[in-house]
């Protein structure tokens, strides 16, 4: 039985994977294909074992999937650079393909950048603004590293908030697995942002050594930012000030600042900027969007697929990957089928 699943798993993806190469040289209008990145890390990086399976690519998988799309004759471009190309209605490559990098990890710099530079394939990267420079992390990491180190009923009586989310009721007393770390980190985002941020932070504070942000930077810095703008490689985007949930926020206020207050930060950093958004999680209100509209010139989606010419600009749709779903160029092939079903 084992065996005729994987058979059958092996043709499905075969069969998509051929899918998504005819549709993509078959295509009879211009097409703009989004590849999205968080993480670049090696296989035995130390931060993958505190990391989201899906947040994580391979160097040597970037690097094929540029060879990739390079093979069916994509044209490497700035998203910027497509969305001017449309609205002048200069004509549009057959195929382009434009890699995003949400969240500004250090990692990008360390092993995605020397392989863009490499290639000479620019890429936007989405910055959380107010992480720029510091050492702090988003808080699915935190909840990551404690989750997976130690037990919860040992972590102390800070950290028991936890408990309901945790995969079934004997988790508590042994350290989770990636995997069930994992969904407990879906589960909690049933909660808003801020009320996470805010046990973590009194917790941190009744136990500094309980404290599970990790040590070293994992953000990128304003020195970094600069050199990978140095040579026009590397834009930045909007990616909000701490990477809040936008359909979360009750405070309008809060939500001003997080979209419009991202794009000053930005322009305070100096070169590469670009005035396009990334939402959090894909989430966006109507509120919202309309403070995106008033500021940027497109917006970033975490819907799958890819851009004909007629594609709303505030509703781009990507293609996220990671090891998982694209660790080779068939899986690749797969999963863009499968996006453009």
């Amino acid at each position: 039985m084992a065996y005729l699943r994987s058979a059958l798993k092996f043709l499905v993806i075969a069969a998509l994977a051929v899918y998504g190469w005819l549709r993509v040289k078959l295509a009879s209008e211009p097409i703009l294909i989004i590849l999205t990145y968080h993480r670049i890390l090696p296989k035995h990086h130390p931060d993958r074992e505190f990391e989201q399976p899906g947040m994580v690519t391979a160097p040597e998988v970037l690097r094929r999937h540029i060879h990739l799309m390079k093979s069916l004759g994509a044209i490497p471009i700035h998203l910027d650079e497509w969305l001017r190309l449309r609205a002048s209605d200069r004509a549009l490559p057959k195929l382009s393909v434009a890699l995003t990098f949400d969240d500004g990890w250090k990692d990008n710099f360390q092993y995605a950048y020397p392989i863009l530079k490499s290639e000479n394939v620019p890429a936007t990267v989405f910055l959380v603004t107010r992480l720029v420079d510091t050492n702090d992390v988003f808080w699915p990491e935190k909840v990551l590293k404690l989750l997976t180190s130690k037990p919860i009923n040992e972590a102390g009586p800070e950290y028991q908030w936890l408990t309901p989310y945790l995969p079934n009721a004997q988790s508590n007393q042994s350290p989770l697995t990636l995997y069930q770390a994992d969904q407990a980190i879906n589960r909690l985002k049933s909660l808003d942002d801020a009320t996470i941020m805010a046990h973590l932070s009194e917790a941190s504070q009744r136990s500094p050594s309980s404290d599970a942000s990790g040590d070293g930077r994992s953000i990128l810095n304003r020195q970094e930012l600069t050199e990978m703008a140095s040579d026009d490689l590397v834009r930045y985007g909007a990616h909000t000030q701490h990477h809040f949930r936008l359909n979360r926020l009750d405070n309008p206020a809060t939500l001003k600042r997080e979209i419009l207050g991202c794009l000053d930060d930005l322009n305070e950093f100096g070169t590469g900027i670009v005035p396009i958004f990334c939402y959090p999680n894909g989430d966006i209100t109507a509120e919202g969007r309309k403070l995106v509209e008033d500021r940027y010139r497109a917006a970033c989606t975490t819907k799958t697929g890819w851009n004909l010419g007629n594609r709303d600009p505030f509703d781009l749709h990507r293609f996220n990957l990671h090891d998982g779903n694209s660790g080779s160029a068939r899986h690749l092939l797969a999963t863009i089928g499968r996006g453009i079903l």
